[in-house]
């Protein structure tokens, strides 16, 4: 029996996102995850360079190859160049962890933009994952309740609010995997039949982000319905006016959402979540060092948490952990590359329905890195199946499909 390329790809891809997971859990259930992460990532890498050879035999330049050389180098720069000796180990193991994830987050983009039908495979084969992930793990480690009225009002508790882990070694990573499962979900429920098993899965992962009381992945769950429903509802009017009616009221419901969990406007939030002390103390701290333009170094985000060598605090904002490790020139080269996908997909944004879905994600992400470091960062899991959707839609060679890839059976995907 001959097995299929894919199969091989995608087996590699499912244990590669399951070991992920289990580095964030608290006690793994197998030992040395870590240690499987590497060995898949390197077989994946591998596999899917002996592939290239094979299908394309020669070099192809293309906006993909661009960036992933584009993000190497800016790695080597600050991870080999301008490193700082009183960082340097903390920096290498940093930059091992980023040289492998975006050597596989681009890879795996390119091998399935080299297919038409290999979209719905990738979704599905990482929504599954994340799903079996997340529910094995709460089920064996449930620290949960179940009243809604409790859970709600725990939310809004503030420093008093009690906070289910699921085994996770932090709430916010439970509550990210969870949040991913459902946006996931969403691209399938577009091609499948199946929508009420995909809802009854979406409302437990909803509960496990009520448990674990993560005022940011709540935030971008409401965030990302909304863009749904202003979606739906833009495509059924017609008039110019009512368009723009239908903007102003989505960007007013949006600033009421960065308000809703204060009563004290931007100040009382920075202060009920702990942002005011990446002001307090991070910022001046990097002014002060003489590494403004470059950075402390390139260190993982919770490094930063009571940094011995420069006293600094939590950098629970993606933005600031990039302009804290790379400097302004870093900050620079990441927001470029964000307008850049941003401008990419609005541009194809009416080419298909996977397109448009991967716009409204690309936004709730973006709000959700300035309350976590959850942009292309592999510590957060759900980083490596955004960042091949970001890549595969804005980089990719899929843009000029038409709604071939919602129409094909979904049964024939596998």
């Amino acid at each position: 029996m001959k097995i299929k390329t894919e199969t091989i790809a995608f087996s590699i891809w499912c244990v590669i996102l399951f070991s992920r997971i289990l580095i964030n859990q608290e006690i793994s259930m197998i030992s040395s995850p870590l240690k499987i992460y590497y060995i898949s990532s390197a077989l994946l890498i591998v596999f899917m360079f002996l592939q290239w050879i094979r299908e394309r035999k020669k070099l192809k330049n293309s906006t993909l190859l661009f960036w992933g050389v584009a993000f190497f180098l800016y790695i080597v720069l600050f991870g080999k160049v301008l490193v700082n000796n009183n960082l340097k180990e903390l920096t290498e193991f940093t930059f091992n962890a980023l040289l492998v994830f975006y050597m596989l987050v681009f890879v795996m983009a390119s091998y399935v933009c080299s297919h038409e039908h290999r979209e719905i495979v990738f979704v599905k084969i990482t929504f599954w994952t994340f799903t079996f992930g997340i529910i094995l793990s709460a089920v064996l480690n449930w620290d949960g309740t179940l009243g809604l009225s409790e859970l709600i009002s725990n939310i809004f508790g503030g420093y008093t609010r009690t906070r289910a882990t699921f085994g996770f070694y932090h709430a916010n990573a439970a509550a990210n995997i969870a949040l991913c499962v459902i946006i996931m979900s969403s691209y399938l429920i577009y091609i499948s039949k199946k929508r009420i098993l995909y809802i009854t899965i979406d409302m437990f992962m909803t509960y496990i982000i009520l448990a674990t009381a993560s005022r940011t992945a709540l935030s971008a769950l409401i965030l990302f319905g909304m863009l749904l429903a202003y979606n739906t509802f833009l495509n059924r009017v017609k008039s110019k006016n009512e368009k723009n009616i239908l903007t102003a009221v989505l960007i007013l419901a949006i600033l009421l959402l960065l308000l809703f969990s204060s009563e004290s406007g931007i100040e009382g939030l920075f202060k009920l979540s702990n942002r005011s002390y990446n002001f307090i103390y991070n910022i001046p701290v990097l002014v002060n060092s003489g590494r403004l333009w470059i950075g402390l170094g390139l260190i993982g985000s919770g490094e930063f948490y009571q940094l011995s060598q420069y006293n600094t605090f939590f950098v629970d904002n993606y933005f600031l952990y990039i302009l804290m490790s790379t400097g302004i020139i870093g900050l620079i080269f990441i927001v470029c590359f964000m307008i850049y996908i941003g401008k990419s997909l609005v541009k194809h944004v009416d080419r298909t329905k996977f397109g448009k879905l991967t716009l409204i994600v690309f936004c709730v992400n973006v709000f959700s890195s300035l309350g976590e470091t959850c942009f292309m960062y592999p510590a957060f899991t759900s980083c490596f199946a955004y960042t091949v959707l970001y890549l595969l839609y804005a980089c990719g060679k899929s843009q000029p499909r038409t709604e071939k890839i919602v129409e094909v059976k979904y049964e024939d995907c596998l």
